[in-house]
């Protein structure tokens, strides 16, 4: 996790220079169009509104979440079609967590039962789950391709028209020099663009983003992300993160628990296509809490 984790930093690059570029939004479509697959990996953090500190002893504990994931996913011509994941879910000062999860707080009820190794897979239109330490799948419902794998990415880069008007609110871009990847030996150059977009953009456009937020009240917040693909126009790595400020309709966002959010996701080993199947499940409900997307969700949580 190495190279991702670095990512969580702005990319070193040199300012592009005034020559042809490759069009990463074609590049999508052209993924989509002969129905690759693709491996990734992801990691991140969430902050929390929890926080203690002992005045005497000046020790502090807060309350935060540290996620991270691999897996794979198969496109088509609408999207994604099927997807398979692996996340992990670590919590900090869970002491705190316990004690709101006892006032009655859903929210930290259910994140504490999340915590562990998580298997999703969506496909064929029906969502799985391995919860922690269970050795039972359950079939939760129905969703789309990508619902497995974007309740935490929350950008979808692989919906052309979502990546056409996230590349249009940038305000920076560079390009690195000629270089090996390490991971495949080719010779690459990595282009890198950034810039904002409000969840209430990434609304409008996105139908993976509207289908896990599960809420028209988003709010106005900012996203700040950056975008790295290769010289064939091909996704590398997305970053973003974004801090709740905006009072909203939903009590996920409204009541600001989670105060900001990070993400960074690679992809590697572009592929004809991967295998996704559905295991054998039983019917059951989905977790209660979702971690990141539950920001932007309603839930129970009393006011």
């Amino acid at each position: 996790m190495k190279t991702l984790i670095a990512t969580l930093a702005l990319a070193t690059a040199v300012p592009a220079t005034a020559h042809a570029t490759p069009d990463p939004v074609a590049a999508v479509r052209a993924l989509l169009a002969r129905n690759a697959g693709v491996t990734l990996e992801f990691l991140g953090n969430t902050g929390t509104d929890l926080f203690w500190q002992n005045d005497a002893t000046r020790e502090q504990i807060s309350g935060g979440v540290g996620l991270k994931g691999t897996g794979k996913l198969q496109l088509g011509p609408t999207g994604v079609t099927a997807s398979e994941i692996t996340r992990v879910v670590q919590l900090s000062g869970q002491v705190l967590m316990k004690q709101e999860a006892a006032k009655g707080d859903a929210y930290f009820a259910g994140l504490l039962k999340s915590a562990g190794t998580t298997r999703m897979i969506s496909t064929k239109g029906w969502l799985y789950h391995l919860p922690p330490k269970a050795r039972t799948w359950l079939r939760t419902g129905r969703a789309g391709g990508g619902a497995a794998a974007y309740g935490d990415q929350i950008i979808n880069v692989l919906e052309p028209a979502t990546l056409a008007k996230l590349l249009s609110t940038t305000d920076r871009s560079s390009v690195t020099p000629w270089h090996k990847n390490r991971t495949t030996g080719r010779n690459q150059r990595i282009y890198t663009r950034s810039g904002m977009i409000t969840l209430k953009e990434l609304y409008r456009v996105s139908p993976t983003f509207r289908e896990a937020a599960g809420t028209s009240a988003v709010g106005t917040d900012e996203i700040w992300w950056q975008y790295l693909y290769d010289d064939r126009g091909l996704p590398d790595r997305l970053v973003w993160h974004f801090r709740t400020t905006t009072k909203a309709d939903s009590i996920g966002l409204g009541d600001n628990r989670i105060r900001s959010v990070r993400l960074a996701t690679r992809f590697w080993d572009w592929q004809a296509k991967v295998s996704i199947t559905a295991p054998k499940a039983a019917p059951g409900r989905g977790p209660a809490v979702d971690e990141i997307i539950d920001i932007l969700r309603a839930d129970d949580r009393p006011r």
